[in-house]
Order: C-alpha cells, then sequence, then structure tokens
C-alpha cells in the first residue's frame, strides 16, 4: 500500500522572490496550469464535487473450490506440495480495503516546462508542495472476521469518491480488535488475524495428523488486474461501482509444508496465499457491466 500523495509539481508555490521578473514568472506559471489538464483526466475542483459517485467495496468467496461432505461444517483441500487438508473451523480477518490511484506521470505542457525551466534557472531549485502523509480517500477499514467453513458474502463499506482513475486495489488482512466485526463466540480472536484447526496428511502418507495454525502477523496484496486478467481499472468519475474481493479457500494452504514449517510461519503463509490468490471483480453501477 502506497500512501496518497498531493504533487503540486510545478504549479506549486515557492520561495517569495521580489522583483517585476517574478512576477512575469508567476503569471507564467498561472497560465501555464491553467493550460496543463488534469493528468487522470477528471474535470476542475466544482465539476469534480459535482459528479462524485459512490464506491462500495465487498468481500466474497469463490463457492465451487473445495471439497465438502453433507451435514458437515469442514471442508477439504488438497494444496500445491500435495497435503490434504481438512479444515474443522477457522477464521481470518479482512482489515481492510482501498483502491490505489494510477500513477501520475504525464508530461507538463511546453508553456509549463518552459515555466519550471526559468524558474530554477533564477531559484536554482523549483519548490514544491508535497504531502507524503495524506489519507488515502478511498481506503476503507472493515476489521471483518469471516469464517472460512461458513463462508458469506459481505458490503464492508460504501464511500463517496470525487472523479479520479484507480489501477490497483491493496487487500489487507490483519489482527482483529476488540470492535472488531464478526468475532465468535466460541474463542476468543482479539488480537489474531488467523486461525484454523484441522489435520493434514502429506503426500503418500497415511495418517491424518491434527493441527492449529494461530497468528497475529499482517499481510496484504497488490492488486493490478481483475479476476479476468485485464488491467484493473475504477473510473469514479463514470458512474458508480461495485467492488467485490473474492477469495479462494482452495488456494488458502498454497506453500505449506505442514511436516517442516513452523506453526507460526505456516499461519503467515496461509494468510499470504489468501491475498496473493483473491480475484478482484468490478462491476459499474453506469452500465451493469462487470469485471
Amino acid at each position: 500500500m502506497r500512501a496518497h500523495a498531493d504533487d503540486g509539481g510545478a504549479c506549486g508555490t515557492g520561495r517569495p522572490v521580489a522583483g517585476a521578473v517574478t512576477a512575469l514568472l508567476l503569471a507564467l506559471l498561472a497560465t501555464a496550469c491553467a493550460q496543463v489538464p488534469a493528468v487522470d483526466g477528471t474535470a476542475p475542483a466544482d465539476a469534480r464535487a459535482a459528479s462524485a459517485h459512490a464506491v462500495t467495496y465487498a468481500l466474497d468467496w469463490a463457492r465451487d473450490d473445495v471439497a465438502t461432505q453433507p451435514g458437515e461444517d469442514g471442508f477439504t483441500v488438497t494444496n500445491d506440495l500435495g497435503y490434504t487438508v481438512r479444515v474443522a473451523r477457522g477464521w481470518i480477518t479482512s482489515y481492510g480495503v482501498e483502491l490505489v490511484e494510477c500513477p501520475r506521470d504525464a508530461a507538463p505542457a511546453p508553456l509549463a516546462r518552459a515555466a519550471t525551466v526559468l524558474w530554477s534557472a533564477l531559484e536554482g531549485t523549483a519548490w514544491a508542495g508535497h504531502s507524503t502523509d495524506t489519507p488515502n480517500p478511498a481506503a476503507a477499514r472493515p476489521m471483518l472476521v469471516e469464517s472460512l467453513t461458513d463462508p458469506g458474502a459481505h458490503d464492508v463499506a460504501t464511500l463517496t469518491l470525487p472523479p479520479q482513475a484507480y489501477c490497483k486495489l491493496h487487500y489487507l488482512l490483519a489482527r482483529a480488535g476488540a470492535e472488531a466485526r464478526g468475532l465468535p463466540r466460541e474463542l476468543d480472536l482479539v488480537g489474531t488475524s488467523v486461525h484454523v484447526e484441522g489435520t493434514y496428511r502429506a503426500p503418500g502418507g497415511a495418517d491424518d495428523v491434527p493441527f492449529t495454525l494461530h497468528g497475529a502477523s499482517a499481510f496484504g496484496a497488490l492488486v493490478e488486474r481483475d479476476a479476468d486478467a485485464r488491467p484493473l481499472r475504477v473510473d469514479a468519475g463514470a458512474g458508480a461501482a461495485r467492488v467485490t474481493v473474492r477469495r479462494r479457500r482452495a488456494r488458502m494452504f498454497d506453500g505449506v509444508d505442514f511436516a517442516r514449517m513452523h506453526d507460526r510461519a505456516a499461519a503467515l503463509q496461509v494468510l499470504r496465499a489468501l491475498a496473493e490468490h483473491a480475484e478482484v471483480r468490478i462491476a459499474r453501477a453506469a452500465d451493469g457491466s462487470e469485471s
């Protein structure tokens, strides 16, 4: 996850310099800034305020990727290392989800470049306004504890965002606070990011070995493509959108070597696998399409 940055660029304010040359320079800068379109194609501030749209975040699970037995709550998967894993009960904490804006890398207009060069010649270094601690307005912190054996779909946040193009999504699993939603009654999971109980059978083995994975580590993944492997893009100025993060229980134990890994490392690997194999689907309310 990267911090949202407000880069004033060549149109930022600098140190005051007296004289007619400075006045001329400032006039040039003002003209240049007026001529440079927004890099992401957004409208001016007054238009942006009038065309803000809602973005809804949802969490969901793939429904047909694990083996289940009628009348039982658990499920069975075989991971990429050949372990057959039977989950009796388990929970994970989905802590945060946020869209990340597209990079602003367009070249400045010729007049803006000329004004910047002139300012640099007079002042030595162009001073621009930067903000590295600005919160991302597209960030949501659902802090939702989710059951692995009774998976459900949840709308976790709806945010009204001004026109802005987003090209990535960050999904974060981390420890639950006392105020987390979905905390189970049968087990104290405050301060926990993952808890799984069950058995595993090694490749070629005949015995089912009990295991418990319990962790408080955090892991986040930055998703850059949608569920159809296309570059992810959400334009908050084009209409309301629904962003669904869909996890796959069939992949949650990928990379877990139960016989050799320490329980803490195995728990972290579960978080990693869930985050890195998450799929993102975008439904656009404007045209009803989904990606």
